[in-house]
């Protein structure tokens, strides 16, 4: 019966309230963030994110949460936030961890709420590298 009545909910408020209540009724209010190591050495990653959209980089990492990982070669980690906490987020420095903390880094732009994901997705920030280990890439998808 509940289920039935989830359903029926669902179908009668969603093209009134529109996409947002839909997402907020079925609790994907969250923007999830994986990041995947498809390398072969560890990858150190220092990473910020905000509450506000319209924030320069420069102040996105002096106010915005600040998270650091290690993530090992071949492994994925994975975070949720808020919606509201989450709406711009950047990779600031990722280190390539090839001998004694020495090797390539990489970072991106700032991603934004709007512009670039929005609710209920999934960024995925994926770190790679050539076989010759000078080039040290994270590539952006949004899912």
């Amino acid at each position: 019966m509940c289920r039935v009545l989830l359903v029926l909910v669902t179908v009668l408020v969603a093209p009134l309230a529109g996409c947002d209540a839909l997402q907020d009724i079925i609790g994907a209010n969250t923007v999830t963030v994986r990041l995947v190591n498809e390398g072969d050495f560890d990858v150190d990653v220092t990473l910020y994110y905000y509450d506000h959209q319209e924030v320069e980089e420069a102040l996105l990492v002096l106010l915005g949460d600040e998270v650091e990982y290690t993530i090992g070669d071949g492994n994925t980690r994975t975070f949720t936030q808020s919606c509201d906490d989450l709406q711009a987020i950047m990779i600031s420095d990722a280190d390539l961890q090839i001998i004694g903390g020495i090797g390539p880094e990489a970072s991106t732009g700032v991603l934004r709420d709007g512009d670039d994901f929005g609710c209920g997705d999934t960024i995925v920030f994926t770190f790679d590298h050539s076989d010759l280990i000078f080039d040290f890439d994270v590539d952006v998808d949004v899912e």
